[in-house]
């Protein structure tokens, strides 16, 4: 952290006492750029700051980060930094407003890495994340990102969200992960809770992605599913469960698919290259 930086977060920290959780967003979104609040979210309880690492969410365990996002640290905060930055960029072009303020879902939410940066733009209140395994719940309440983080079907027909219609709908790494007939189920229930004007943004594989070592896939021969790939412009090999596994699929195939949704765009990163960002609105 530049020198800078830590003196303008040192300043907030003696207010924060003070303030509301709201106003601490508000002024570090004033103070900091994207990068330098990702940095203090993801070291969260910090050295230096214990004001504010009382009131903001506790960061996850390396291992955590590791074990479930595959990667950790500074490393894993240019991954989240890039998607996040393709978000903001992507939901003005495609809806003409910017992303401050917006109601938004974490679809998918796991312990809340993204969530956290989207605190940049929004305010808690107006951020909700779902998951349907327990412990990822369970570890968002615990880190302090609380009751707006909560469980869901693993196969939905609806949501845990109070009838809420959101801005932005995100779902980073889960359609990477799911059978056709969970992709499509889960894409229809999204449709209910976005705004007619509002933007889903999901990840997808492209068919390079099984050209990666064996221990990525753990498919020792690709052979099969890319001949699928490239059938059917959709390829799922599962991890011992009916609906959950490892997933390619084409943009083409989502267009055939998904009438209740319209590709409006695509991005990508090259600190995360494999993972294809695609972006819908309602049809």
């Amino acid at each position: 952290m530049f020198q800078h930086t830590r003196e303008a977060v040192q300043k907030i920290d003696q207010e924060a006492s003070a303030l509301t959780v709201p106003q601490i967003y508000a002024s570090l979104r004033r103070d900091l750029g994207l990068d330098d609040f990702g940095e203090l979210m993801f070291g969260m309880p910090m050295d230096g700051f214990p004001n504010l690492s009382k009131r903001l969410p506790r960061m996850v365990s390396v291992d955590v980060q590791n074990t479930w996002t595959g990667n950790s640290g500074r490393a894993l905060l240019r991954q989240t930094s890039s998607f996040v930055r393709a978000l903001a960029c992507q939901f003005v072009r495609h809806t003409g407003r910017p992303l401050d303020g917006a109601s938004v879902l974490d679809f998918g939410c796991g312990y809340g890495r993204i969530a956290r940066l989207l605190y940049y733009f929004t305010d808690p209140a107006n951020l909700m994340g779902v998951d349907p395994w327990d412990q990822s719940i369970a570890v968002c309440r615990e880190s302090g990102l609380g009751e707006n983080f909560r469980l869901s079907e693993w196969l939905p027909s609806g949501l845990p969200v109070d009838s809420r219609a959101f801005d932005l709908i995100f779902a980073f790494s889960v359609f990477t992960h799911l059978s056709q007939r969970a992709t499509l189920q889960t894409l229809q229930a999204c449709r209910k809770y976005i705004r007619d004007d509002g933007l889903l943004t999901i990840t997808t594989r492209p068919v390079e992605y099984w050209s990666l070592d064996s221990g990525v896939h753990s498919l020792s021969d690709t052979t099969a599913v890319r001949a699928e790939h490239a059938r059917t412009g959709f390829a799922f090999s599962s991890l011992g469960q009916q609906d959950y596994g490892n997933t390619s699929m084409t943009t083409e195939w989502l267009a055939r698919n998904v009438p209740e949704w319209r590709i409006v765009g695509l991005d990508r990163s090259l600190d995360d290259e494999y993972q294809l960002y695609v972006f819908l609105k309602p049809a």
